[in-house]
């Protein structure tokens, strides 16, 4: 393998900038800099770092250099949603996968929830109700209640799987289903039902009624 080969070098460039130790934030050097250390065209480094910056991995400020980026799963999602889409994936593999995650992350949920954050999902869910009669706004009020929920796990790396599964979900159309007032706001409900369980720290009623709310079992067998 050499330098030159494009997809090589986005591995060694990728590793490069693991091994330097820098972090979200932080600058990386220039392309002028790469193409010396890699000895290859300042062209060659510019295309791979182009496609970083596509996939959210870096961003680049006009004078001030090349950055790298704080892990955004709205971008992991929007990507994976793409690539989904086109394999034609099928439907009921995101709510398998939402349905899973969620579950799983109900334990560290009711451990680790703080007050700040049942205030917060209390409000999402008075938002839902209100919004009833703008379907789209109130999905989304619905979106940031799971996500809310998600984070408060307060394991990083389960927390940000879970987001990206949770923004996948919200992107098919299969959402609009739930696009009327009575639904969403029964799913009010249901979000509050949950919260109190929540609050109650009863884990066993927390993942009924959790389970309930996201309803696949009706059409998965999961066993």
């Amino acid at each position: 393998m050499t330098y030159g080969n494009i997809p090589d070098l986005g591995d060694r460039i990728r590793k490069y900038i693991l091994n330097s130790g820098k972090k979200p934030g932080e600058k990386i050097e220039t392309e002028h800099e790469l193409a010396a250390i890699f000895k290859i065209t300042r062209y060659k480094v510019r295309n791979v770092l182009n496609g970083l910056m596509q996939q959210g991995i870096l961003s680049k400020a006009p004078r001030r250099g090349t950055f790298i980026n704080h892990f955004d799963p709205a971008i992991v999602a929007s990507n994976l949603n793409f690539a989904y889409q086109i394999s034609n994936t099928n439907l009921y593999e995101y709510m398998e996968a939402r349905m899973v995650v969620e579950l799983a992350a109900m334990p560290l949920v009711i451990k680790r929830i703080t007050p700040f954050q049942i205030s917060a999902a209390e409000e999402i869910i008075d938002r839902m109700s209100q919004l009833k009669n703008d379907p789209p706004k109130a999905d989304q009020a619905d979106r940031d209640f799971h996500l809310l929920l998600l984070s408060a796990c307060g394991n990083q790396l389960l927390a940000s799987f879970s987001k990206v599964v949770a923004l996948l979900f919200h992107y098919v159309e299969y959402r609009k289903k739930y696009w009327n007032p009575s639904i969403i706001a029964k799913l009010a409900e249901e979000h509050r039902g949950i919260i109190e369980a929540i609050k109650s720290g009863d884990l066993e009623l927390t993942v009924k009624r959790m389970e309930n709310h996201l309803h696949y079992r009706q059409k998965i067998d999961l066993r």
